[in-house]
């Protein structure tokens, strides 16, 4: 199956949602000294200059790219954090709250462990409920929220869908013509692709018959994919091929195991965020029956060996160069990453969305069956 553009960008939305469940420490800001700052506005003008892009060398690496941008968000928010303090009831509070929660998620999502996103969502409802902030907040907050209430989804809890999308019918209902209505739309398709819920069942044909082409198209697509993943769990998985190591690899000969298949590239932040968890389940499981298979969406094995040599990991990997054109990944209609295929002991597709915390009881579970 062919994913159109649209679907293909919403791998960004599956990127954060992983990121976002990382416990990495969280970075320690620089430190500022604000003690220049006589009145609110010279202080707010320190803040409005420590939100300009950081000057210095290009980053020799991504991973050096990642700490420079987490150190530059989280002198950011500490910047606002102290101007709250400083002037809690200044007309800009509104707006510092907003760019200390900003700065907040995108460290998350560069993989940098901050306080769980329920701390966030009070205070998004602080300002979507405050008569004194401005609208344009407000829509800012109310996408925010159902942001993180989308980062919360997981297929074992059907709860936290139905929570997701009341969010994001809220939003439609009070700023249906926002600017980010549309990165709203998409999420909420995004999220629909593994939603198991009767709602979200009804949901995804509603927007099938959208009157709008491009989410009609995108609808169809995640129905046609859902019936293949319906399919694929119907019956024992059938895949053979020959690993980097020469070994051959078939999943015939893997039955009476639990077998993760993970489909990653070194260029997925949140792939690499979710390394050491993988590797932690590994070890853990190995020796009772569990075995990962990697595949690798990167064109350039060098990269892919680099990662694979830093993390430690030592289970079996497909690797073509094909990019987001490998066969394997291709034949399976994957078109976000990280995806994580958990097939149980007779072969069977079971779970298709299992990350951080969520893996290990998963694992547990069927290597019990």
């Amino acid at each position: 199956m062919k994913f159109s553009a649209v679907l293909a960008t919403l791998a960004v939305f599956a990127f954060l949602v992983s990121a976002a469940r990382a416990a990495d420490s969280a970075p320690t800001p620089p430190k500022s000294d604000f003690s220049q700052a006589k009145t609110a506005d010279e202080f707010w003008k320190q803040v409005e200059k420590l939100q300009q892009p950081p000057a210095g060398p290009r980053p020799a690496s991504q991973e050096e790219m990642r700490a420079q941008l987490r150190a530059w968000f989280a002198t950011q928010r500490a910047a606002v954090d102290a101007f709250l303090q400083a002037y809690p009831n200044d007309s800009r509070r509104w707006q510092a709250k907003m760019i200390s929660l900003r700065s907040g998620l995108q460290i998350r999502r560069l993989g940098g462990g901050m306080e769980t996103l329920a701390v966030d969502l009070p205070i998004l409802d602080q300002i979507m409920g405050d008569p004194d902030a401005p609208a344009p907040l407000k829509g800012e907050a109310a996408f925010m929220s159902a942001t993180e209430k989308g980062a919360l989804v997981d297929p074992s809890r059907p709860e936290t869908y139905l929570a997701f999308h009341q969010a994001a019918a809220d939003f439609f209902a009070r700023f249906g013509e926002h600017p980010l209505a549309a990165q709203v739309q998409s999420l909420q398709l995004r999220t629909l692709v593994t939603d198991p819920t009767p709602q979200g069942a009804d949901t995804l044909k509603k927007l099938a018959a959208s009157s709008d082409p491009k989410i009609a198209r995108t609808a169809n697509e995640i129905i046609a994919h859902r019936r293949q993943i319906d399919a694929l769990k119907s019956k024992p998985i059938d895949l053979k091929f020959t690993a980097v190591n020469g070994q051959p690899v078939d999943f015939a000969k893997l039955r009476g195991k639990v077998v993760l298949i993970e489909f990653w590239a070194s260029s997925c932040v949140p792939c690499i965020v979710e390394m050491p968890n993988l590797v932690a389940a590994y070890e853990k499981f190995h020796g009772k029956g569990f075995e990962i298979v990697g595949v690798c969406l990167d064109s350039d094995k060098a990269s892919m060996d680099a990662i694979l040599k830093k993390q430690g990991v030592a289970w079996t990997q497909y690797f073509d160069g094909g990019g987001w054109e490998n066969k394997i990944s291709s034949a399976f209609g994957i078109r976000f990453l990280p995806a994580t295929w958990l097939i149980d002991k007779q072969g069977k597709l079971r779970e298709t969305d299992l990350h951080g915390e969520a893996l290990a009881p998963g694992v547990e579970k069927l290597l019990a069956e």
